[in-house]
């Protein structure tokens, strides 16, 4: 021990290194999204190739063309404001990683504690993924920003009515920014309300759903009006998909145009045809997507010991995010959208991950709080 460490209080150590840790947290951070802007800068866009456009040509919020509104909306404001359509949405998606890390920290460090809050911002700050796809402008970023305060708010422990107006608030901000964020949104408020059984908690449940549909109703009407169908970019998408499945990139296939309902898509091969392809996904992103986009293999050993934690303590919270997560994604998993590697591009998988991140703070938390009993034991034996 050093003559500083031995002048230190334990207390003053543990502050030091807590905050040491914060900084580095905020280090990687800024690294990435520095390293980011530099190599990906050029990058050719994917799923917001078409944003710009849709800014440019609408006229008022919910005009948003065949994308969902916020990131359009947020594109349009920079652009009258005279930046550069590109650089614009690059910089925005970095911009709302920033507030994910941020959010991540503060949430987190309320949840599960100070340790568990700064590893999982470091893990996800020092995530190369998550830097390449907001340069991509990735939608699936401002939506788990907006489903993480929306699962904080909703399932806060005494939360009233300004809670779940903030919930409603950033429920329909989610949706908003993408509309399948609506099913990882009632799964958590369904996990939220059955894990609790609060007969008090069902006012301030239905406030925060209904306000989240009010928001995201206009959006519908809007789609109604202008394509006779409420669903039509999405449902659009799944016809995409469903070809894709089909027919593979072959030229001269017979690819259909019409739009695709959610049921319909998910039951296009029968029941068993959907059920196989439920569980072929699970497994796939399981043993392939999700360790890939984590990047860091690692962290599957403090993600076991995390979701131990979660179970035994009842700290359900994370498991339930990572069910909803990845809700969604199951029936598009087994498609090769991707045909070097098969599968779909990982941006799908980046809720799953952020939940992933979040179990491996709170395993290398408890792993830490074990590591800290056993040494104080043996200090006393001696």
């Amino acid at each position: 021990m050093t003559g500083l460490q031995q002048k230190l209080p334990p207390h003053v150590r543990q502050r030091l290194l807590y905050w040491a840790t914060v900084v580095l947290a905020a280090a990687a951070l800024a690294a990435n999204i520095t390293a980011s802007w530099k190599v990906y800068r050029q990058e050719p866009l994917r799923e917001a190739a078409s944003r710009s456009l849709f800014a440019a040509n609408s006229s008022f919020f919910y005009d948003s063309g065949l994308a969902e509104p916020l990131p359009v909306f947020t594109l349009k404001l920079a652009m009258a404001a005279g930046a550069p359509p590109d650089a614009a949405l690059r910089a925005q998606g970095l911009a709302v990683l920033a507030l994910l890390g941020l959010v991540t920290f503060l949430v987190l460090r309320r949840r599960f504690g100070e340790t568990a809050a700064v590893m999982a911002a470091l893990f996800l700050g020092a995530n190369p993924y998550f830097g390449f796809y907001a340069m991509q402008g990735g939608s699936h970023l401002y939506s788990l920003l907006f489903l993480l305060l929306f699962w904080h708010y909703f399932d806060l422990p005494g939360g009233g009515r300004r809670e779940a107006l903030l919930a409603g608030l950033a429920g329909g901000l989610a949706c908003l920014s993408r509309l399948d964020a609506g099913w990882a949104l009632l799964l958590l408020a369904a996990c939220s309300l059955a894990a609790r059984r609060e007969k008090t908690r069902l006012l301030p449940a239905a406030l925060a759903l209904g306000l989240a549909l009010l928001l995201t109703l206009p959006y519908l009407a809007w789609q109604k009006a202008k394509y006779s169908n409420a669903f039509y970019a999405q449902e659009l998408s799944l016809r995409r998909w469903a070809n894709v499945d089909s027919y593979g990139y072959a030229p001269g296939a017979p690819y259909q145009a019409a739009p695709l309902g959610p049921a319909a898509f998910v039951f296009r091969n029968g029941a068993s045809g959907a059920l196989q392809s439920f569980f072929s996904g699970l497994g796939r992103a399981f043993s392939y997507e999700l360790p890939r986009t984590v990047y860091y293999k690692f962290l599957f050993v403090l993600v076991f010991v995390g979701g131990y934690a979660a179970f035994t303590l009842k700290r359900d919270w994370l498991l339930f995010f990572l069910a909803a997560a990845l809700l969604p994604v199951l029936p598009l998993a087994t498609i090769k959208q991707v045909p070097a590697a098969g599968g779909i591009e990982l941006r799908y998988y980046l809720w799953a991950a952020w939940a992933l991140f979040a179990l491996a703070g709170l395993g290398f938390q408890e792993l830490l709080a074990l590591l800290e009993r056993r040494l104080q034991k043996a200090a006393v034996k001696k």
